[in-house]
C-alpha cells in the first residue's frame, strides 16, 4: 500500500512538472533581450505588458500567447 501511494504521488509530481511552462524558453528569451536591449520607456512598457500576456495565456490561450511573444520579439529586434 505504501509503495502504491508513493508511486501515485511520484507520478502526479512528474506529470505536473512535465507540462508546466510550455513557453518557458520563450519567456526567458524575452527577459534576456529586454535586459540587454536599449529601448525607450514606452517600448519597454509595451514589451513588459506583452510578456505578462504570454505568461497569463501560455496554457489557456496558446495562440494569443504566441502572437504576443512574436510581437514582443519584433519590438526587441
Amino acid at each position: 500500500m505504501k509503495k502504491l501511494m508513493f508511486l501515485s504521488i511520484f507520478l502526479a509530481f512528474l506529470s505536473s512538472n512535465s507540462f508546466a511552462g510550455c513557453m518557458k524558453s520563450e519567456i526567458k528569451e524575452i527577459d534576456a533581450k529586454l535586459n540587454s536591449a536599449s529601448l525607450n520607456s514606452e517600448q519597454k512598457n509595451e514589451v513588459i505588458a506583452l510578456r505578462k500576456i504570454v505568461v497569463a495565456n501560455e496554457h489557456k490561450n496558446s495562440e494569443l500567447a504566441f502572437e504576443s511573444y512574436e510581437k514582443a520579439m519584433s519590438i526587441l529586434n
